[in-house]
C-alpha cells in the first residue's frame, strides 16, 4: 500500500510537470549580432602649460547635420578627462577626477575646463596637462559603413583676465582605437 501511494504520488508529480512544461510560454530568444560592439576612439592631445591666470578649455561637437540620413542617428556617448604630464586625472579639491560624460546627439556640443587658479602652481608657476577624449559612437548593425568618429574636439587656452583665446588646437590629434579591432578569420 505504501509503494502504491509512493508510485501514485510520483506519477502525479510527473504529470503536473508535464502539463506545466507543455502549456507554459516559450520564451524568445535573441542572438547575438555578428558584428562587435563599435569601437571607441581615444582622442589625446598633447602636453599643454598653463599659468595662473588661464583656463584650458576641452570642446566635443557632433557634427552629423540633424537631417542626414547617410550617418548614425544615435548619440555618441564622450567622455572627457584632464591628465598631468605623467597620465594621471586631475582632481577636485574633493578628490574626484576633472572629467565630464555626455551623450551628444546630432548637432550638440559639449566642453570640459580647467581653471589654472584653482590648483596650487608649483615653483615654475606652471602646471603641464593634457586633454584626453574617449568617444563611442553609437550601435548600428552596419556599423562599418559610417566614418569612424562623428565628433570632433578642439583644445583651447583661455586668458582668464579677458576671456581671449591665447591658442587653440583644431588640427586632428592622434586617434587610437581603444581596444584593438577583430582579426579577420
Amino acid at each position: 500500500m505504501k509503494r502504491t501511494l509512493t508510485f501514485a504520488t510520483m506519477l502525479v508529480a510527473f504529470a503536473v510537470l508535464t502539463i506545466v512544461g507543455v502549456f507554459h510560454e516559450t520564451r524568445k530568444v535573441h542572438a547575438q549580432d555578428q558584428l562587435p560592439p563599435p569601437v571607441g576612439d581615444r582622442i589625446s592631445f598633447g602636453l599643454v602649460t598653463l599659468t595662473t591666470g588661464q583656463t584650458a578649455r576641452i570642446n566635443v561637437a557632433n557634427v552629423i547635420a540633424q537631417g542626414d540620413a547617410n550617418l548614425p542617428p544615435g548619440p555618441s556617448r564622450v567622455a572627457i578627462l584632464m591628465v598631468d604630464s605623467s597620465g594621471n586625472p586631475f582632481r577636485t579639491r574633493d578628490g574626484s577626477p576633472i572629467r565630464r560624460v555626455v551623450m551628444l546627439g546630432r548637432g550638440e556640443s559639449t566642453f570640459l575646463e580647467l581653471n589654472a587658479d584653482d590648483f596650487a602652481i608649483g615653483a615654475g608657476g606652471r602646471i603641464q596637462l593634457r586633454a584626453v577624449v574617449t568617444v563611442h559612437p553609437p550601435p548600428e548593425p552596419d556599423r562599418i559603413a559610417f566614418p569612424p568618429d562623428p565628433c570632433v574636439p578642439t583644445f583651447e587656452v583661455i586668458n582668464n583676465a579677458n576671456g581671449r583665446t591665447a591658442f587653440a588646437l583644431s588640427a586632428l590629434p592622434a586617434v587610437q582605437s581603444i581596444h584593438p579591432p577583430p582579426t579577420p578569420d
